[in-house]
């Protein structure tokens, strides 16, 4: 056998050669486009019929076969790709869980805990009102005092902080949003840990104040609570950094992305300073 030549070459040539002399007999059995067919012409084909059916199986079969081994071939490939990926995958989750064994016990040493101070606890509300005049942006809320929020609590939306509680009532509560000229709150990089004020003018973009590090801020910049004031717990979404036309660093609220309805209250218990009386205990023996 030649080299590329196919074993069922053969009988495909054979298979081929009978169905050109059976269309050769069909052809001239038809020559002269009769209306009606000769009883010759009919009894050729009803004999030729079955031998075309009987020709044809072994060429589907044929062609099947090989469209299943195509499928096998590909089968093999993407499996063997599969296998690969599986060897990258144990490797980088192997250097994973050394680096938290890592991270773990540096944790350890240093007496610390890198995660967010905001409580697992939530308070689910929903916004009933909203006040977006020139003087207060704010929102009510349908929880209160029974509820368990207090005044300072953090308010989040699904994409974002929103701001804190301000008043509280028995079943209501109100909350200053970010962007309200009142609003003032200690932000940070998430990316160069660079830390600023967020101080809100009535605009959808409150602009960064009193920033450390100027250097370390760009645009696009995740910004995040610091935490530094003890208002607010470390960590909460506030939004991205971009630059207005004057050149001055302003923050996109993430809570500004969709209109709110549901929220959840954070019942974060605000950092209170030591009093008088506190340090004086301290300092007597």
């Amino acid at each position: 056998m030649r080299h590329g030549q196919h074993p069922n070459s053969g009988w495909t040539r054979i298979a081929l050669f009978a169905a050109i002399l059976i269309s050769s007999l069909l052809v001239s059995f038809n020559r002269g486009a009769m209306r009606d067919a000769s009883p010759l012409a009919i009894g050729a084909q009803g004999k030729v019929a079955p031998l075309v059916e009987f020709l044809s199986v072994p060429l589907r079969g044929v062609e099947g076969y090989f469209e299943s081994f195509a499928d096998r071939s590909r089968a093999l490939e993407d499996n063997k790709a599969l296998k690969e990926e599986l060897v990258v995958l144990r490797d980088r989750q192997s250097r994973y869980d050394n680096l938290a064994m890592k991270v773990a016990r540096y944790e350890t040493i240093l007496g610390v805990d890198m995660e967010t101070d905001v409580p697992l606890k939530k308070i689910a509300a929903r916004s009933v009102g909203e006040t977006d005049g020139p003087f207060v942006r704010s929102l009510l809320l349908n929880v209160g005092a029974k509820d368990g929020v207090d005044i300072g609590n953090p308010v989040m939306s699904v994409e974002g902080l929103v701001g804190h509680v301000i008043n509280v009532g028995p079943h209501t509560s109100r909350v200053l949003r970010l962007s309200d000229l009142n609003s003032r709150i200690a932000v940070a990089s998430a990316q160069s840990d660079a830390t600023a004020i967020l101080a809100g003018d009535n605009s959808r973009l409150p602009r960064l104040a009193f920033i450390n590090q100027r250097e370390n801020w760009t645009v696009g910049d995740r910004v995040i609570s610091s935490g530094d004031t003890g208002a607010l717990p470390r960590g909460l979404m506030v939004g991205e950094v971009i630059i207005d036309k004057t050149g001055k660093l302003r923050v996109r609220l993430a809570s500004h992305s969709a209109a709110i309805d549901w929220v959840w209250v954070s019942p974060y218990k605000r950092l209170a300073a030591p009093t008088e009386s506190d340090m004086e205990a301290e300092v007597t023996p």
